[in-house]
């Protein structure tokens, strides 16, 4: 898996992508197979609604000056009921030395964006809890690639709705950071 992070790192998102896939590919079939070559390429145009409702929210009504915005989604391999992308707005400029800034945010949104798409998912990692099938190897690995995924495509959803809102909406100009709640070793920042 420290490959994977450090193609992420490197900015290379489609190759983790595609390696992903590939090492998921190779174990015994499960239900998160499902995740291979699924993008959430589909909410691109709710993102880029979610992102100029908040930053108008954050810059008109809240006056911040915003350095940067996390987009974080919520626990999914546990919270399976609803998956769902946060964001969070910095007036200071993010230190990537340490993971300190993400508690230290200025804005918050008051709405989240569910993710859609992943139902099938959903439901896996509800099997796969109650039932305990992390006590099976191969099972845990599979669901480890396939955590993995989901985070992987949604940076690919966020990189394809910020190059498509370059020069057009002022959150596509600033830093995004974008990762998931307890996988902070995976957050990739794009400028």
């Amino acid at each position: 898996m420290l490959q994977i992070q450090e193609l992420i790192q490197a900015g290379q998102i489609e190759t983790a992508i595609r390696e992903t896939e590939t090492m998921l590919g190779q174990l015994s079939p499960s239900d998160f197979h499902y995740v291979i070559g699924k993008d959430l390429l589909h909410l691109k145009g709710p993102l880029t609604a979610y992102f100029n409702y908040f930053y108008t929210l954050m810059t008109e009504d809240e006056e911040l000056d915003i350095k940067a915005l996390y987009l974080e989604m919520n626990s999914f391999t546990i919270q399976y009921d609803q998956w769902f992308l946060h964001l969070l707005a910095y007036e200071s400029p993010v230190n990537r030395s340490t993971l300190d800034w993400l508690a230290d945010f200025s804005g918050e949104s008051p709405k989240t964006l569910t993710v859609t798409g992943y139902e099938a998912l959903q439901e896996a990692n509800k099997k796969y809890m109650e039932t305990e099938g992390y006590r099976n190897d191969q099972l845990r690995q599979a669901c480890e690639f396939q955590e993995y995924l989901v985070i992987l495509r949604v940076q690919e959803l966020v990189i394809q709705t910020i190059n498509d809102n370059k020069g057009k909406a002022p959150w596509a100009e600033i830093p995004v950071f974008v990762g998931a709640h307890d996988y902070e070793d995976l957050i990739f920042m794009i400028q």
